[in-house]
């Protein structure tokens, strides 16, 4: 199992999106598969906010992570924001979550990023892990979500 941009695997974009929308599409209502793919196409970036890493066995898809300006409308000053985690079921307790991660995090060191942001609904615990603190709990979209923080050490 390796970690590369999806930007060098172009041919992924529309699994991965797809995989994203069934994840998350309720909480962009209104959103399509087409509009997802049109957006992880444009996250597709290198070395910069946006970027997109997967995880990947030899051309086989088991998961990907993006970096991201925001990701919750309620709070538009947090910025930039690790997004969009996900793992093939089938693929789970393999700790390529927490790699993906612990790479979208490497990515945000390189660019001087200060420090990063996401929310979850599920997976606290795993971030906790990581070195991720609570920042706040709120509902998002109907749903109670935890806001959490990643300070990078420069």
């Amino acid at each position: 199992m390796h970690i590369d941009y999806l930007c060098d695997h172009p041919e992924l974009i529309e699994e991965l999106a797809t995989l994203n929308f069934n994840e998350w599409g309720e909480f962009r209502p209104g959103q399509t598969v087409e509009d997802r793919i049109e957006h992880m196409r444009e996250s597709c970036g290198k070395g910069a906010v946006p970027s997109v890493v997967v995880a990947l066995e030899g051309s086989r898809l088991l998961g990907g992570a993006l970096l991201i300006e925001s990701d919750l409308k309620l709070r538009p000053e947090l910025t930039p924001w690790l997004a969009g985690v996900y793992v093939k079921t089938e693929e789970r307790g393999r700790g390529i979550a927490s790699q993906l991660v612990n790479r979208v995090v490497e990515e945000a060191t390189a660019l001087g990023v200060p420090q990063l942001y996401l929310y979850t609904d599920t997976s606290q615990s795993l971030y906790a892990r990581l070195g991720w603190e609570v920042v706040e709990d709120l509902v998002y979209e109907n749903l109670p979500v935890t806001v959490m923080k990643f300070v990078i050490q420069h």
